[in-house]
């Protein structure tokens, strides 16, 4: 029975090629099937894996899949590939899967020494990239805030807000800005900052999210807050 729907990627182990394709498929139960779904994929001796990123079990797998790649078919390169240019594309299904109450599924990943070390590569280009990132939106800001380089992306940290805006870098070069510490004061910066042209949304923990800015409108918004910001209630 399949009831499994993942989202798969290709690695080049030999670090040379960023493939930007994603696969949505459909496949049995349990990790052993998804295993036996990757080993099919991927020819042990070619220099691209396959990895699979994400996993979801619900009881009408295909009709998903088939739903899936209708709301992907602009995208669509061959078959069940997808271009994902933004490496977003197991986030943006999350919610979709939470709404038809799929369950996410834990993903097994390949012990290969050779996969590994591609992985590890990955993870430092994206730890190089974000300081670059932070360094670039420091130098925009209007007056100097606390900031580290953390796992999620550059964080910046305003004490007289006591607010903290976390970063996500995105490969396009339009990232997503969350500001943490921002859900008692939700709907005042919701209307500040609707008010100023920018569309926010409201995230998991309740904070406010702006979606798809450049660098340099990153720096904008956290001016904007730290300039002119002042919540209502206060």
């Amino acid at each position: 029975m399949q009831n499994i729907i993942y989202v798969m990627r290709h690695v080049d182990i030999g670090g040379n090629v960023d493939i930007p394709y994603k696969k949505v498929g459909i496949t049995g139960a349990g990790n052993a099937s998804l295993s036996s779904r990757l080993q099919q994929i991927s020819n042990t001796k070619s220099p691209i894996k396959a990895q699979c990123i994400a996993a979801w079990e619900h009881h009408d797998a295909r009709a998903v899949e088939n739903a899936l790649h209708m709301l992907l078919d602009d995208s669509r390169v061959e078959g069940e590939w997808f271009l994902d240019k933004d490496d977003t594309l197991a986030e943006r299904m999350q919610p979709i899967m939470d709404l038809i109450g799929a369950s996410e599924l834990p993903i097994e990943q390949s012990n290969d020494a050779y996969t590994q070390s591609v992985l590890r590569k990955e993870v430092e280009a994206k730890q190089k990239s974000d300081h670059i990132l932070l360094g670039e939106i420091s130098d925009l800001l209007d007056k100097p805030l606390r900031s580290s380089s953390r796992i999620a992306g550059p964080t910046f940290f305003s004490d007289e807000k006591q607010l903290t805006y976390y970063v996500n870098a995105r490969k396009s070069g339009k990232h997503h800005l969350s500001i943490g510490r921002s859900k008692g004061v939700y709907d005042d910066i919701k209307e500040f900052l609707e008010s100023n042209g920018f569309e926010i949304e409201q995230g998991k923990k309740g904070g406010a999210k702006v979606m798809s800015l450049s660098t340099e409108t990153v720096a904008s918004v956290i001016n904007l807050i730290e300039c002119e910001f002042v919540p209502i209630n206060t």
